[in-house]
Formats: C-alpha cells, sequence, structure tokens
C-alpha cells in the first residue's frame, strides 16, 4: 500500500522526510473528492452517471484549479494546495494546521462518496487530517523553514527535487532546490491569515539573488 510523508527543507533548501502516513488516499484523494463536489457538481458525473476523479484527468484537474485560485474559502485553498505538493513555510505552520482542522469540520455535507457515505463521517480519516496537522504544529522552525506533505511513495516527485546524478559516483547524491533549473513547484506565500500568492522556485531564488 502507498504512503504519504510530510517533508522539511532547511536553510540551505535541503530535503529530508520527517514523517510518514500509511495509506496515501486518506487525505489528498479524500481533498480532491471534496472539492469536486462542492466546486465542480455537474462535472463531477459522466453522462452515463459515473463519478470522475481528478486522478489522471488534466483537463478536470485545471478546472478545479481555477475554482480554487478565485474562491475566498481559506480551509479550501490550503488543503488545495497542501494535495498539489505545493512548499509552505513553516513560520505559517499554525495557520495551516488550523485550516487542515476547518476543511473537516466545514465540509462534512460535500463529502458524500459514491456508495453514499460520508468521508468525513469515517474516524479513520478525521484521524489521519488530525494527525496530519499536529505534525505540522510540532515542526521546528529552527531545523525546517519549509514542509511539502507529499502525496505517495508511489511516484518520486518530490525525492527529485532534492538529488542529483553523479557521473563519478554512478549514483545519486543528496543536493539543494537551488541547484535545479526548471519550475518544479511554487512557495505558498500567506498573508493575514490567508494565500497571498505563489512564486515558483526560480522566480523565488532569483528574488533572493540565489540565481
Amino acid at each position: 500500500m502507498s504512503k504519504s510523508s510530510l517533508w522539511g527543507m532547511n536553510k540551505e533548501y535541503k530535503g529530508f522526510e520527517i514523517e510518514e502516513f500509511g495509506n496515501s488516499f486518506l487525505f489528498s484523494p479524500v481533498v480532491w473528492d471534496i472539492l469536486l463536489e462542492k466546486y465542480l457538481p455537474n462535472e463531477r458525473k459522466t453522462s452515463y452517471g459515473y463519478t470522475k476523479s481528478i486522478i489522471g484527468d488534466r483537463i478536470l484537474t485545471m478546472m478545479l484549479n481555477d475554482k480554487i485560485n478565485f474562491c475566498d474559502c481559506v480551509y479550501d485553498r490550503i488543503c488545495w494546495e497542501l494535495s498539489n505538493q505545493q512548499i509552505f513555510f513553516t513560520k505559517d505552520k499554525n495557520i495551516v494546521a488550523k485550516n487542515i482542522l476547518d476543511f473537516i469540520n466545514f465540509n462534512y455535507k460535500y463529502s458524500k462518496d459514491s456508495d453514499g457515505e460520508f468521508l468525513l463521517g469515517f474516524e479513520h480519516i478525521i484521524e489521519r487530517f488530525s494527525d496530519m496537522a499536529e505534525s505540522i504544529k510540532d515542526l521546528d522552525i529552527n531545523e525546517n523553514l519549509f514542509f511539502i506533505f507529499k502525496n505517495t511513495s508511489v511516484d518520486d516527485n518530490v525525492e527529485c527535487w532534492f538529488q542529483k546524478y553523479d557521473n563519478e559516483e554512478c549514483n545519486y547524491i543528496k543536493s539543494s532546490l537551488i541547484e535545479l533549473n526548471e519550475i518544479v513547484i511554487e512557495f505558498v506565500f500567506i498573508k493575514n491569515g490567508m494565500i497571498d500568492t505563489f512564486k515558483n522556485n526560480i522566480e523565488y531564488f532569483k528574488q533572493l539573488n540565489l540565481k
């Protein structure tokens, strides 16, 4: 079974796994299903009555992203960006943790699955959201200036930000996000408790004169 994990990134922009969570389907896919039902209910069903998922559906993902980016619901926006493996500043950890809990507290009615069961009525799903919120609140800002929620152990997207191939050693070695010369992810800027803007990794390091 695939797992998800919480990653930290230090002042050298090197990343490392902090905590692992079993069963990766208990956070991001739950977030995606709820947000689809809330913002795109008419797009969620096929003409034959089947329920769509954004997994593997690029068009539906883009449509939902547009809806979330222009909504004013903080907890929906924060959980959406977490599920997209964006980089958050650890100084905002309490805001992020609070909004993870707000997501499960205020989105119950949108969480009905294809079997008619409410996802946010299941104890193990509530427990996963709560555990994530606690783990984020417990982050040490002196060790981790940033954090990322990695969706699943099935792919190595996040790991690839922090490693490079060494031709002499014929192996992968640890590296910094600064060393990448392509856009791979965005930093999330929070102001007055709300998402204010984003900067991709290239833009962010340029403004710091690190590129």
